[in-house]
Order: C-alpha cells, then sequence, then structure tokens
C-alpha cells in the first residue's frame, strides 16, 4: 500500500487545463519522497482514473477544482489533505476533509504521513525560507509533465515542449484581486540552484522555460541569472 497518492484534478476555468505543469504536486511529491514515503500522482485532467491503494489522499486545489475535490473526497476511504491557494484563504469552507493545509505543505506533509501527532483538522505551516532545501519537482510522476504551448493564448500557438518553474516565493504587494498567499518578504533560490534546474530540464530535452513568478525580475542577482 503507498503511502499517499497526489491527486491532479481538472480546472473548469481553463481553456487548456494541461498547458501548465502542476508544480505544486510535483514538488510535495518529490518532498514526500525525499523523506522516505511513497507517493504517486494520478492525473485526472484528461478524465476519471482508478486510484491506487494508500493511507492518504491528497488534493491541492484553487477554488475552480474544490468542489471535484469535494466530491472525489466522499468517495475515498483513505485519510484526505487539501492544500492550495483554496483551503489557505478559506479553510472553513473545507470541513469535508481530515487535514487541511494552509500553506507551503512541502514540510508539514511529511508529518502528516507520520502520524506520530494529530494534526487533523487546520494546519498552519509556516513560510520555507530557503527554497534550495527543495528537491526538483518529480516531473517523472507524470506521463506527459511538458507541454507545447509556452504561453497562454493562440497567438503564440506551440513550439518544442515546454517546461514551468518558478525561481521564487512571495510578493512584497498586496494587491486586493490576488489570490497568492505568499506574502512578503520573498524567498528567492540562488540563481545555482535555478541553472541546475535548468541543466535537469535539459538532460530531459527541454529547450523553452516560463517562469510562472509573480515578480520574477526582482530577483537580488537577476542579471547573473541571465
Amino acid at each position: 500500500m503507498l503511502d499517499l497518492v497526489l491527486i491532479q484534478l481538472p480546472n473548469p476555468a481553463l481553456s487548456n487545463p494541461k498547458m501548465y505543469s502542476p508544480l505544486g504536486i510535483l514538488y510535495l511529491a518529490s518532498s514526500v519522497e525525499q523523506a522516505g514515503f511513497t507517493c504517486e500522482v494520478i492525473d485526472l485532467r484528461d478524465g476519471d482514473k482508478p486510484l491506487p491503494e494508500a493511507r492518504f489522499y491528497g488534493f491541492s486545489c484553487t477554488t475552480p477544482e474544490i468542489n471535484y475535490a469535494k466530491e472525489l473526497a466522499k468517495r475515498i476511504k483513505g485519510k484526505t489533505i487539501v492544500g492550495g491557494a483554496h483551503p489557505s484563504l478559506l479553510p472553513e469552507d473545507c470541513k469535508e476533509f481530515d487535514y487541511v493545509v494552509m500553506g507551503e505543505g512541502e514540510q508539514i506533509l511529511p508529518w502528516i504521513l507520520n502520524e506520530k501527532v494529530d494534526l487533523r483538522g487546520k494546519c498552519q505551516a509556516g513560510r520555507i525560507s530557503d527554497l534550495d532545501k527543495l528537491p526538483f519537482p518529480a516531473w517523472d510522476k507524470l506521463d506527459n509533465p511538458f507541454s507545447e504551448t509556452l504561453f497562454p493564448g493562440e497567438r503564440y500557438g506551440t513550439a518544442q515542449k515546454a517546461a514551468t518553474l518558478i525561481a521564487s516565493r512571495g510578493c512584497p504587494h498586496r494587491c486586493a484581486f490576488c489570490a497568492n498567499i505568499y506574502r512578503a518578504p520573498i524567498y528567492f533560490r540562488s540563481v545555482e540552484n535555478i541553472v541546475a534546474e535548468l541543466n535537469e530540464l535539459i538532460k530531459r530535452s527541454v529547450r523553452y522555460f516560463r517562469f510562472e513568478d509573480d515578480n520574477f525580475t526582482l530577483h537580488p542577482k537577476f542579471n547573473n541569472l541571465c
């Protein structure tokens, strides 16, 4: 039996749900395996699939995905964990799940899987300041982790396969319309760490890269990175 199954849900708000690689899920998968647990990622963006047996089932949800997750959680026999933007902003709307993670999940998820501490209910996760300590996303957990569409919008067309990545987490601004749960301070990955990930992606024949940071050019060593 697996320790954890992470479920990537379909997002009805996206015209092309598979354009973006689910970085959140893939970071969680690599962090869980680094901690010594077994984990699989099930991608439901192409339709329903059977779920393997596991002790825990995890969802990372934005608001358009939350109702799908709630319905699926009712049918799952194992314990359920939900995290992401919607649970972090509206944890009271996630009573259908055993664990509601608010904030970054890479460090708190192994604690939940350990079951040594009763963390049921709301779990407030602290910010991760040293992003270099996080393992690279577990791209190999998906059959097609990369996209042939570099930017959204039909006028851009398609190109060679492209990868999505981030160089930082956080934002110094407080725009009322934004769902970024990570505010100031911004934590940046080192240039060396980012370049190491780029080299790993190049080994997988990726030549196009899309940085998803809200403020990519604020990186203190942006010129060095370029």
